[in-house]
C-alpha cells in the first residue's frame, strides 16, 4: 500500500479527491446535518470540508488497477492547524489547545466491506501523522457508529444534539491507531 498526501495545489488531484469524497457520501445526501457540515457541489459531484486545505493534511490511497486506475479509493482528512473546528458546526466547544492534536474531518473508503484494507490504511495514516508530530485526534460520530469508533480506540469526550441527532466527540491516540490489530 502506498499512502500519498493530497496536493491541493494540483487541480486534477484535488478534483479526484473531492469526487471520491462525494461518491463515498452520496447516499447521505438527504441528511441535512451532513449537508450543513461540508460544502456539497451536486452539479459537479464534489464535496469539500469547510476547513481550508491550507489547514489540512489529507492522506489518500489510490486504486492500483482495474477500471478506476489511479482513482482515490480511501482517504482521511486531518485539521492540523485548528484555527477553526469542524465539530463546532455540530455544537461542540473547541477543545483547549493540546500539543500534537488534530481533528479528523473526514474518513472514507469506497470499499465498505474491506475491513482489512481500511485497517491497514488507518494504521499507515496514523503512522504518517505521528511522523508529522501529531499525537491525538478528535472525531465525531453518530450513535450508530459509536461502537465502531470505540472499538478502534476512541474515548468518548462529550455529546451534542443538533437537529434532533445526537453526536459524540471522541479522542483517539494515534499511537494506538498505528497499532490497530483488527476492525470488526
Amino acid at each position: 500500500m502506498i499512502l500519498q498526501r493530497l496536493d491541493p495545489a494540483d487541480p486534477e488531484a484535488l478534483a479526484g479527491y473531492e469526487r471520491a469524497f462525494y461518491a463515498a457520501f452520496a447516499r447521505a445526501k438527504a441528511n441535512l446535518l451532513v449537508r450543513r457540515l461540508w460544502h456539497w457541489d451536486d452539479s459537479a459531484g464534489r464535496i469539500r470540508t469547510r476547513i481550508p486545505y491550507a489547514d489540512q493534511v489529507v492522506f489518500l490511497l489510490r486504486d492500483p488497477g482495474g477500471a478506476g486506475l489511479g482513482a482515490v479509493d480511501t482517504a482521511i482528512a486531518l485539521n492540523c492547524r485548528l484555527a477553526e473546528h469542524q465539530s463546532a458546526i455540530l455544537g461542540f466547544e473547541p477543545p483547549p489547545p493540546l500539543e500534537g492534536h488534530c481533528e479528523i474531518l473526514a474518513l472514507f473508503s469506497r470499499r465498505d466491506a474491506d475491513l482489512s484494507g481500511l485497517r491497514n490504511f488507518m494504521r499507515t495514516a496514523a503512522q504518517q501523522a505521528l511522523e508529522l508530530g501529531l499525537k491525538t485526534a478528535d472525531a465525531t460520530c453518530t450513535d450508530r457508529l459509536l461502537p465502531v469508533y470505540r472499538h478502534i480506540g476512541g474515548q468518548p469526550l462529550d455529546t451534542s444534539s443538533i437537529d434532533g441527532e445526537r453526536r459524540t466527540r471522541l479522542r483517539f491516540k494515534l499511537e494506538t491507531m498505528a497499532q490497530l490489530e483488527r476492525l470488526t
